[in-house]
């Protein structure tokens, strides 16, 4: 590569911006903030899953080079490679309710979780080449809903933009481009297929296997009765559930009968925090 150096490759603003350091841990990341935190304290204090969340708080653990698993990167050890965005790196979860450390913990393996909250498959993309060669990997899973996210490399520093989350801020850059490419339902699936295929090859060229969700680009999380994530925006438990069943059965359709009712979530957590708890607010 000319002009990609390994530092704008790995750059990684959402670390930036939080003052966030790799290799520490954290009580409070990305959407799921101190502020969220006590302002759901007020408005939901009688959620029962909020009540839970008081009595398990959530620790971020991030490794070596900055990302949610609790495998410090090397050359040496073989993985599998998750990316995606914050539904696969768990934010408002306990790690034990993601899909993706779920999946890795049948599959077997280090956990290489690759990805960063509010990105798409452009970031995606630009964080597996930083890896793909780096890493000893057997698998890659990505969960990749067709969100209206874009990346863009201004003064050697990629940017992250979630364009459907339009900030006037952004006039002067992006213009009448706005309305009139980059939130258009063409110009999004043809750069979603642009870089997924992008990531195939490099899957491809290093022998390593690649599944491939698109998913939904609603956001689940008062869907059912289930635990909810912290924030109370993410993907609820059962929800995070189902996907790792569906990765599960396109990986392998024994692994999936076997274990698709494994490391089930709180499906009722009313129900649990009644039978394990008193409230405690």
């Amino acid at each position: 590569m000319k002009y990609l150096t390994e530092e704008i490759l790995k750059y990684r603003n959402d670390l930036a911006e939080l003052n966030h350091f790799e290799g520490q841990s954290y009580s409070h990341i990305s959407s799921d903030t101190i502020m969220r935190w006590e302002e759901n304290l007020k408005k939901e204090k009688n959620n029962p899953s909020i009540q839970y969340y008081i009595k398990h708080p959530i620790v971020y653990k991030l490794n070596n080079e900055g990302f949610r698993t609790p495998d410090e990167f090397n050359s040496n050890d073989e993985g599998n490679v998750f990316l995606g965005c914050s539904h696969t790196f768990g934010i408002g979860h306990h790690l034990d309710n993601v899909w993706s450390y779920k999946l890795n913990k049948v599959i077997g393996d280090k956990f290489w979780n690759l990805s960063i909250g509010g990105t798409g498959v452009m970031t995606h993309f630009r964080i597996f080449l930083a890896y793909y060669k780096k890493l000893k990997i057997k698998n890659v899973f990505h969960y990749a809903p067709m969100y209206s996210r874009y990346e863009f490399i201004e003064n050697q520093i990629p940017q992250y933009y979630i364009i459907s989350n339009y900030n006037k801020e952004w006039a002067p850059k992006f213009g009448t481009l706005m309305e009139d490419c980059l939130l258009t339902k063409e110009q999004n699936e043809i750069n979603w297929i642009a870089y997924t295929n992008a990531i195939r090859s490099l899957v491809n060229e290093i022998g390593a296997n690649y599944y491939l969700i698109e998913g939904e680009t609603g956001w689940h999380g008062r869907d059912d009765k289930s635990l909810q994530a912290r924030d109370i925006i993410h993907h609820t438990t059962e929800y995070q559930h189902r996907i790792y069943q569906d990765f599960l059965k396109i990986y392998d359709m024994d692994l999936y009968e076997k274990y698709k009712d494994e490391q089930l979530p709180i499906t009722d957590v009313k129900t649990y925090m009644k039978k394990y708890h008193t409230s405690i607010i």
